[in-house]
């Protein structure tokens, strides 16, 4: 692997489509979640919102419908947790391994439940790659606002101008720039610079 880590002092990566490929996964269960209620998701649409907090995504999705927020988050979660793990993006965690060998201290800024993200890690046998986590509910705002990785960064004792942030979904990649981080992107196998 090239060297994309560069003089990096903190490596802050996304969960959801980043170390993870679980995006399938995720549409799937929301997708259940929301038959009851008579919405449907369309796979281009979660693509373009994926990286919002799931509540964020349902009040989007829902418009002026009312929608019981919760009881799809909860049946939505529970889909994720009762399911096998999720597989690994190997480009992903090959970088997060080059970080750790030479000790660059790193961390994840998600979006996602702090519940799926501690769950994938054990189940995963990540800790040690992934020590730091950071959720919308560590922050007041979630993506596209910048805090999760300014939090991270917090985290690490890094300054974020010293971090460099991998994301895969707009309002991560928006985020980690609002953010003043160097930026990868996951491009199919691969990381690329976003610039």
């Amino acid at each position: 692997m090239t060297d994309l880590l560069g003089d990096t002092a903190g490596l802050i990566v996304d969960w959801d489509g980043t170390v993870v490929d679980n995006g399938r996964r995720r549409l799937d269960a929301l997708r259940q979640a929301l038959v009851p209620y008579g919405l449907k998701v369309e796979e281009d649409w979660y693509t373009v919102h994926a990286g919002l907090p799931v509540r964020d995504l349902l009040r989007v999705l829902a418009g002026e419908r009312e929608l019981p927020v919760e009881d799809v988050v909860r049946a939505s979660r529970q889909r994720l947790l009762s399911g096998p793990p999720p597989e690994v993006i190997t480009a992903t965690l090959e970088l997060l391994e080059q970080a750790r060998a030479r000790r660059i201290p790193r961390a994840v800024a998600s979006s996602a439940a702090a519940v799926l993200v501690h769950t994938g890690i054990e189940r995963l046998g990540l800790n040690g790659l992934l020590p730091i986590v950071v959720t919308a509910e560590s922050v007041g705002r979630g993506k596209p606002a910048p805090d999760v990785y300014l939090e991270a960064a917090r985290r690490l004792s890094v300054a974020p101008s010293r971090c460099l942030a991998v994301d895969d979904a707009p309002d991560g990649i928006a985020a980690a720039r609002a953010a003043g981080m160097r930026l990868l992107t996951v491009s199919g196998t691969t990381l690329v610079p976003v610039t």
